[in-house]
């Protein structure tokens, strides 16, 4: 069953994000200490869903939850990201329609005069930068979002290894940048 938030908010997308990296540690641990001593290999675990594990070495399994917490980044960021375009597209709208009066409004309600489907990066960001708000580090990221969301099957030019923090701050010093 799927949940709607009533308003799109990076805080939550960033505290799943850091609960789910404390539970592949709790679980890497666990998995670990049940390795029998000297063997290195996972025997017949207690728990059926430690079953994969079984004839795994201890390096075998660090990988395992290494590509896990690899997984679970990707999935953090590509969702701060969405998140963030739902927050820039909702003040766009907000703003066309309460007709208010700066030089951002003026500017989206411009487009949405011009334009059907309004673009995030050609036009939200665009007007943005017209507007004096920098948003080139967020330009960047979206880089990062176009790769994961077409299945990463390229290697990417994104000009800077990121991490959900990373991409956490760059989002929130966009949002907070909105006059």
């Amino acid at each position: 069953m799927m949940v709607r938030r009533p308003d799109p908010n990076i805080d939550s997308v960033l505290q799943w994000f850091q609960f789910r990296i404390e539970l592949l540690n709790d679980d890497l641990m666990s998995v670990t200490s049940a390795l029998p001593a000297g063997t290195g290999v996972m025997g017949s675990p207690r728990r059926p869903r430690r079953s994969r594990f079984i004839g795994l070495t201890g390096g075998e399994v660090g990988e395992f939850f290494a590509e896990q917490a690899n997984q679970t980044e990707s999935f953090a960021m590509f969702e701060i990201l969405a998140t963030t375009e739902a927050i820039l597209r909702t003040d766009f709208k907000d703003r066309v329609k309460t007709e208010k009066r700066d030089e951002l409004s003026r500017l989206y309600r411009d487009i949405d005069k011009e334009r059907d489907n309004v673009r995030l990066d050609e036009d939200i960001l665009e007007a943005m930068k017209k507007a004096g708000v920098a948003v080139g580090d967020f330009r960047g990221a979206l880089k990062l979002r176009h790769w994961l969301a077409h299945g990463r099957w390229w290697q990417p030019k994104l000009g800077r290894n990121y991490t959900p923090q990373i991409v956490f701050d760059v989002s929130r010093v966009l949002i907070e940048s909105i006059p």
